[in-house]
């Protein structure tokens, strides 16, 4: 059995079909994606929400970013973007401006 080691919530909610948490990795200017289905969203003592994915390490990244089926992108820190593609452009400034 594997433990959990992230602090209890005080309760769940079920995560729209076609929700992901998606995390975006370069070479060379090329993005590899890496999705997760959402299952579920845990509701943490102090109101914030983490994804429930079978993936218990998923999340342990921050920030942390979740695409909704409606197509909108939004990060575990409050920014949010109209579309895969706008996050895309903006993870690829960041990584150039990093390097």
């Amino acid at each position: 059995m594997q433990k959990n080691y992230r602090d209890g919530g005080v309760g769940l909610l079920d995560a729209a079909p076609g929700t992901y948490l998606v995390s975006a990795y370069f070479d060379d200017n090329q993005a590899d994606l890496v999705t997760c289905n959402v299952l579920g969203w845990q509701v943490g003592k102090d109101r914030r929400l983490t994804p429930l994915t079978l993936d218990v390490r998923a999340v342990d990244e921050d920030p942390w970013f979740v695409v909704h089926p409606d197509g909108r992108v939004e990060a575990s820190d409050g920014r949010g973007w109209d579309s895969r593609d706008a996050w895309l452009d903006d993870e690829r400034r960041a990584q150039r401006l990093a390097a």
